[in-house]
C-alpha cells in the first residue's frame, strides 16, 4: 500500500520528481552493502559485489517513478542500483553452482520480492571468499621495492659525502644533489637573492599552497561519489543547493596553476638574461627549457606512478578496495606509458590513472608552447604584449567555435552525481575541453602576457599601486572571483547551445584575468593585510612540494573510503574529515618524497644538463 500510496502521489505533481524521505526510501535502495570483514572472517565465507540494472516488472507505476527521478542530473541513476553481499549468509537457501550465479539469482529475487521489480547483472566487480588469497606480489612490486632501495642509498651516500667532505675544495655536484641537508635548505631557503622582484613574489607561494588545499577538499567530496554510501540523498540535496555550484565550477581554480606556470617560465627566463648579458632569448635556449622542465617533473612522476600500479594495491583491503584501488591500479599498469609521455589526456581518456594527472599532460603540452613563444617573443615586451593579447583573444574565440560546434560544456555542466561517480567515463565534454590542453591555451597564454607586462612596468617604472583604477581593480578582483564562479548557478541549467558555448569559452579565461589582477596587487603590496597572509614564510615549502602534494594526495582520499568494511556515511563532518586526514598525511608523505626523490632525482638530472 505504501508504494501505491507513493505512486499515486507522483502522478498526481505531473513532471516535478521531488520526493520527501518517505517517499524517496520506498525506493529500491541505491547501495546495499553486508559487512565484508564479518563475512570473510566465516569459515566458508563468500562475498560478491556487482551493478544491476532495474528492469520493469509487475510494478510498473514504481519503476516509472524511478526513471523519472533518476533523469534529473542532480541524482544518482535509481534505476542501476549496487550491491555487495554476503552471499553464505544473506543466499544461503538458494542453490546455485557458482558463487556469482547464486548472487545474481538472490538480488533478483530480493528485488521481486520486496519491490515488484526484475534486476539483471550489468556487472560483476568480484567474487571471493575466505579461501581467496590476496594478491601475489610480482616482479613490478620487487622492481619497485629495488628501486626504492637504491634511492634510499643514493640518499645516505650523498647526505655521508655532504657531512664528511673537505669544505674548502669544490664538491661533486652529482653527490651532492643527493645530500638530504643541501635539500633541506633548498626546500626551505627563500632564494632571493637581494632581488625586490623576486622577493615580491613570495605570495605566489601562498597562491600555490591554498589552491591545492582546495583540489583536496573538491577531491574529498568526489571519492563519497564514487564508493558505497549509506544516505545518497545527502548528495543528491547537496547538489541541488546554489552553494553547490563552488563544487560544480570550482575546479576553475586549477587554472590559476596553468596560469602561474608560464608567468614564472617567462619572467624567470627574462631576468636570467638580464643579469647575463652574454645570454639572449632565442631558440638555441629551447632544448635545455624543455630538458629542464622534463627533470623537474618526470621523475617523481615516474616513482609515483611505480607506487600506484604495485604496492598500494597490496596495502590495505575492504568491500569497495577491488572496484577503487585494485581498479585504479589496473588502469595505471595498462596506460603507464601514456602518463609519462603526457598523452594521457588523449590516449584512452576514459581510462583515468590518478585523475588529477590530466593537469600534469596539460601543464607539458602548454608548457612546450609557452617556452616557444617566450623565446620568441622575449626580446621585445611590450610587442610580445600586444601580440600575446591577440593570441589570447583568438584562443578565447577558438574555444568558442569549438564548444558551439561539438556542443562541448564547461565542467559547470558536468559536475553531478553519476558523471562524477564514474569519473566521468565516455564525458565528451570532459575529454576533449576540460582535459584538453586547448581548454586552458588562454590560461598559458595569459600567463605569458601577465610576466611581460610586469617587466615592461618595471622597466618603465610604472607603478600599479599608485594607479587608482588599478587599486579599484584589485580591491574588486578577490570578490568577483567568488562571485563568478557562483554566478554559474544562473545558466547551469540552460538547454541553449549558444549559452553553454559561451560560457565555456569564458568561464576559465574571465577567472584568470581576475587572478592575475589580484596577483598583481600582492607583487605590489596594494593591501599589507593580504600580503603578509599570502607571503607567510610557510607556504614556501608547501608550494615547493606542491608536485609531491599534487600526485600523493588523491591516493589518501580515495584509500580513505576504499577501506570501509561497510556503507560509508556521507555528512558535512564525513567529508571534512576526509578532507583533513587528506591534508595532514598528505603533508606528511609529500615531505620525504619531496627530500629523498623528488629534489634529488630533479638535481641529478640536472647536473648533467648543465
Amino acid at each position: 500500500m505504501g508504494v501505491l500510496w507513493l505512486v499515486l502521489v507522483l502522478s498526481a505533481t505531473g513532471s516535478a520528481c521531488q520526493l520527501n524521505d518517505e517517499q524517496y526510501h520506498q525506493m529500491p535502495q541505491l547501495f546495499q552493502l553486508d559487512d565484508y570483514e564479518v563475512c570473510l572472517s566465516q569459515r566458508r565465507g563468500a562475498f560478491c559485489m556487482g551493478t544491476f540494472d532495474l528492469v520493469e516488472s509487475s510494478n510498473s507505476r514504481l519503476f516509472n517513478v524511478i526513471q523519472k527521478f533518476s533523469e534529473q542530473r542532480t541524482n544518482f541513476n535509481h534505476t542501476r542500483v549496487h550491491r555487495g553481499f554476503c552471499v553464505n549468509s544473506r543466499c544461503h537457501h538458494i542453490e546455485e553452482p557458482s558463487i556469482s550465479r547464486t548472487f545474481v539469482k538472490c538480488v533478483r529475487n530480493l528485488t521481486k520480492g520486496l519491490y515488484g521489480l526484475d534486476a539483471k547483472l550489468s556487472s560483476l566487480d568480484y567474487c571471493k571468499t575466505s579461501r581467496t588469497p590476496p594478491p601475489a606480489i610480482d616482479g613490478l612490486d620487487v622492481a619497485f621495492a629495488y628501486a626504492c632501495a637504491a634511492i634510499l642509498l643514493m640518499n645516505v651516500i650523498g647526505t655521508a659525502y655532504d657531512f664528511f667532505r673537505n669544505v674548502d675544495r669544490k664538491p661533486n655536484r652529482f653527490l651532492m644533489a643527493w645530500s638530504i641537508a643541501q635539500n633541506w635548505r633548498r626546500l626551505t631557503d627563500p632564494y632571493e637573492n637581494g632581488d625586490p622582484r623576486l622577493s615580491a613574489f613570495q605570495s605566489i607561494h601562498g597562491m600555490k599552497a591554498l589552491t591545492l588545499i582546495l583540489v583536496m577538499l573538491a577531491h574529498s567530496v568526489i571519492v563519497y561519489h564514487a564508493t558505497y554510501i549509506h544516505n545518497p540523498q545527502f548528495l543528491e540535496r547537496a547538489n541541488r543547493h546554489p552553494a553547490s555550484t563552488l563544487l560544480h565550477n570550482g575546479s576553475v581554480v586549477v587554472q590559476s596553476f596553468i596560469m602561474l606556470s608560464s608567468f614564472l617560465l617567462a619572467y624567470n627566463l627574462i631576468i636570467y638574461v638580464e643579469n647575463n648579458p652574454k645570454k639572449q632569448l632565442n631558440l638555441s635556449m629551447y632544448p635545455n627549457v624543455l630538458l629542464n622542465r622534463i627533470s623537474r617533473i618526470t621523475p617523481l612522476y615516474v616513482f609515483m606512478i611505480g607506487f600506484v600500479t604495485t604496492w598500494w594495491r597490496l596495502s590495505s583491503d575492504g568491500a569497495t578496495w577491488a572496484p577503487l584501488v585494485e581498479a585504479e591500479c589496473a588502469r595505471c599498469r595498462a596506460k603507464w606509458w601514456t602518463q609519462l609521455l603526457y598523452i594521457n589526456n588523449f590516449v584512452m581518456p576514459d581510462d583515468k590513472c590518478l585523475i588529477q594527472t590530466w593537469f600534469l599532460a596539460v601543464d607539458m603540452q602548454l608548457y612546450i608552447l609557452a617556452s616557444f613563444l617566450t623565446l620568441t617573443l622575449g626580446r621585445s615586451p611590450w610587442r610580445a604584449v600586444k601580440i600575446l593579447a591577440g593570441l589570447f583573444l583568438f584562443s578565447v574565440l577558438g574555444n568558442f567555435a569549438i564548444a558551439y560546434y561539438f556542443d562541448l560544456k564547461a565542467i559547470l555542466f558536468l559536475t553531478y552525481p553519476e558523471l562524477l561517480r564514474h569519473q566521468y567515463t565516455a564525458e565528451p565534454s570532459f575529454n576533449w575541453m576540460y582535459m584538453a590542453p586547448w581548454g586552458s591555451l588562454p590560461s598559458s597564454l595569459l600567463g605569458l602576457l601577465a610576466a611581460f607586462l610586469l617587466y615592461h612596468w618595471q622597466k618603465n617604472n610604472f607603478k600599479p599601486e599608485e594607479s587608482l583604477t588599478f587599486r579599484v581593480m584589485y580591491r574588486c578582483s578577490l570578490p568577483l572571483c567568488l562571485i563568478w564562479v557562483l554566478s554559474g548557478c544562473l545558466v547551469k541549467d540552460t538547454q541553449s547551445r549558444l549559452v553553454t558555448a559561451v560560457y565555456a569559452a569564458l568561464d576559465r579565461p574571465v577567472f584568470c584575468v581576475l587572478i592575475v589582477v589580484a596577483m598583481f596587487g600582492f607583487i605590489h603590496k596594494i593591501d599589507n593585510a593580504c600580503w603578509r597572509l599570502m607571503s607567510w614564510s610557510g607556504w614556501r615549502p608547501l608550494s615547493r612540494m606542491s608536485l609531491s602534494i599534487l600526485l600523493v594526495h588523491f591516493c589518501y582520499n580515495l584509500t580513505q573510503v576504499a577501506i570501509k568494511t561497510n556503507l560509508a556515511r556521507t555528512s558535512i563532518y564525513e567529508i571534512g574529515g576526509n578532507w583533513f586526514v587528506t591534508i595532514f598525511m598528505t603533508y606528511l608523505t609529500s615531505l620525504p618524497l619531496h627530500l629523498l626523490v623528488e629534489l634529488p632525482l630533479h638535481m641529478f638530472f640536472k647536473s648533467f644538463i648543465s
